[in-house]
């Protein structure tokens, strides 16, 4: 009774702190208030288990005296069941085996029915007479009495507990053989013994099938790629030499765990979310680049994001001297070496974290290898390599412009520093870039005086269209007056002349004007005065 009322303490605590829980209210706002969060507690499906799970039902026990207090009067704290389920469902998400937790999940259910069983047949037995027949406790067990008075009360509790759950498990699993029932009460309470242990075993089945799917599910689609493959190769008469490459690499994956890819495995994740995912797993490799060291970490947010896995094996040729650079070279993990053209002298060795073929990438004019690879560099086992484009990276630099100076003076330096540079190139590239650029201001320049001298064309059209019309309203005007007067002299000249209509003048048209140019801007570049001459 001491530990019954040590865990009505720590429902008591339990209610107490779900009780003043903060939570998400229906505006997407985080409701502290206390009285809100009491009403929203009371309200809610778990208040109501919580008040019902801690109501006093010991309390019958001062009727019923305290010789046999039976467990049946305290099932009510069982509706805190559903806080075992929030236990289970938020412990999966910080443990590195779910699937595994999800297993013992259900496994813990089960005993725990199976004791509830065990308690109900012992309660059951206790009512009928214990060893009043052969299928009440104890059963067939060996230390049952045989004598005519002698009954199992005095038995150990140990004893009694033993062999009720025994029995409990036998009736759920139908495993062995339990004692066959003698009176019609017993048939029916096996009979429903046998339903819920259907149901039961059937439920921890699925689940276990479940779980043990899901755990080889990410193995299971990696085993599909492989046979997808060499399938492939098998169809297209691919030689030995190549499968056996093909193998060693699927080999590798499977011993390194990478079952899934990265990008399909974060695709489900917002985007602001997987790029702080992948900042945090990939942005101290990128500061190791000697050209992105103290750019804005805005650019190095976009670079992260744009970073590629890749993966070369044993004897491979990353890159060979005279290729086109258009990649920067990351090594995540692994080992590279620098070799001479026929690959039997070894320069220098590349480990972790090492930086190459940077330069390449930033279209620096006067480099004297022209953007080609100056080395070959080959893996001498199994190397994890990060992979930039050039694209990409002018693509992030488009929204960086003085972080793109600064890498390009940068880079500048490393090549004049390393004597990699053509000074007297670079001059002249600048020469011309500046001619160019001095042109492109003259054209423009040009582009904006014609548009002017053609909006003042325009704008003296207009003038020249308004004042034909005022003219041609003014004789079509005359034309009716003098229509008019023949009239009224042909009708005998009537004591009072018709009043003649008011002749309606529009106003002039606004002249068209240069984007940006107001009519004001207009007036003082063209006067009306030189319009009108």
């Amino acid at each position: 009774m001491i530990a019954d009322y040590i865990g009505d303490f720590v429902f008591f605590v339990d209610i107490f702190v779900n009780m003043f829980t903060s939570h998400l209210a229906d505006d997407l706002t985080v409701a502290c208030e206390p009285r809100k969060l009491f009403r929203y507690w009371f309200r809610h499906t778990t208040g109501k288990m919580d008040l019902l799970a801690i109501l006093p039902t010991d309390l019958i026990f001062l009727g019923m005296g305290m010789n046999k207090p039976y467990c049946i009067f305290r099932l009510n704290r069982y509706f805190k069941w559903y806080k075992l389920n929030e236990w289970f469902r938020r412990t999966e998400a910080m443990v590195p085996d779910p699937q595994t937790l999800r297993l013992i999940s259900v496994l813990f259910k089960f005993f725990i029915m199976i004791h509830l069983n065990a308690c109900l047949y012992y309660f059951v037995s206790e009512q009928a007479g214990l060893n009043s027949d052969g299928w009440v406790y104890p059963g067939e067990a060996k230390w049952r009495k045989t004598g005519v008075n002698e009954t199992n009360e005095d038995d150990a509790l140990s004893t009694k507990y033993t062999w009720s759950f025994y029995w409990s498990f036998h009736s759920f699993t139908m495993i062995g053989i339990v004692q066959q029932p003698q009176k019609e009460w017993q048939f029916l309470f096996m009979t429903a013994q046998f339903v819920l242990g259907v149901q039961l075993f059937s439920q921890i089945l699925g689940n276990t099938i479940q779980t043990v799917l899901k755990a080889t599910d990410a193995a299971r689609k990696f085993r599909n790629k492989i046979d997808a493959a060499f399938q492939y190769l098998e169809m297209r008469g691919v030689s030995k030499e190549i499968q056996q490459r093909v193998r060693d690499y699927f080999e590798y994956q499977w011993i390194q765990r990478r079952l899934i890819d990265d990008k399909e495995a974060l695709e489900s994740l917002p985007e602001k979310l997987e790029a702080d995912l992948a900042i945090k797993v990939h942005l101290a490799t990128l500061k190791h680049v000697r050209i992105f060291q103290g750019v804005e970490p805005g650019l190095l947010v976009d670079l992260v994001l744009k970073l590629e896995l890749q993966v070369f094996a044993p004897g491979e040729y990353v890159c060979r001297k005279g290729d086109i650079g258009r990649e920067l070279y990351i090594v995540k993990k692994g080992c590279l070496e620098v070799v001479s053209d026929d690959g039997s002298f070894v320069y220098a060795r590349l480990g972790e974290g090492s930086v190459f073929g940077e330069i390449s990438i930033l279209n620096i004019k006067g480099i004297k290898s022209g953007n080609r690879r100056t080395a070959n560099v080959r893996s001498i086992g199994y190397a994890d390599l990060f992979r930039l484009s050039k694209h990409h990276l002018w693509e992030a630099l488009e929204e960086y412009p003085d972080a793109r100076t600064k890498i390009l003076e940068i880079g500048r330096q490393l090549l004049v520093k390393d004597n990699l540079i053509n000074l007297q190139e670079e001059a002249e590239h600048h020469a011309n870039h500046q001619k160019f650029l001095d042109s492109f201001v003259k054209v423009t320049e040009g582009v904006n005086e014609v548009q002017t001298k053609f909006g003042r064309l325009v704008a003296e059209r207009a003038a020249v269209v308004f004042k034909l019309k005022q003219r041609i309203r003014r004789l079509e005007h005359l034309t009716d007056l003098e229509d008019e007067r023949d009239a009224w002299l042909a009708a005998g000249a009537p004591k009072q002349r018709p009043k003649p209509k008011p002749v309606v003048v529009e106003p002039p048209p606004p002249p068209p004007t240069k984007p940006g140019k107001t009519v004001k801007d207009m007036r003082k570049k063209a006067p009306v005065k030189n319009a009108r001459k």
